[in-house]
């Protein structure tokens, strides 16, 4: 992991408001979704995110800008279509640190 992934994976582990803005990006199906189509490629233009989804381009435009704002994906253009692809030390800081809380002591009930 590069000095910059651990900066990335410390904040997000140590910050709150960080997990919170990962969580509601992930709290919706269609993102799940278009987190899977893009973890089965190394990017994606934006007509096959568009293509492999029931929902209007407007629609999916707006997932993948919460997702970019989350930072769980990023984009750049590629002649005048856009390419998306994942952040994975971002989705990786993510999980490390909610196996943090699953590792927590539970309650004795």
């Amino acid at each position: 992991m590069t000095q910059s992934d651990r900066a990335i994976a410390d904040t997000v582990g140590t910050d709150p408001e960080h997990m919170a803005r990962i969580a509601r990006a992930l709290s919706h199906p269609a993102r799940i979704r278009i987190l899977q189509l893009l973890a089965e490629q190394n990017e994606c233009k934006g007509a096959e995110v568009f293509s492999g989804l029931p929902l209007a381009q407007s629609t999916i435009s707006e997932h993948l800008r919460v997702l970019r704002e989350a930072g769980l994906v990023s984009s750049h253009p590629v002649g005048t279509a856009m390419t998306y692809c994942l952040v994975p030390e971002r989705i990786a800081a993510f999980t490390d640190a909610l196996d943090f809380v699953a590792d927590a002591p539970a309650c004795d009930s």
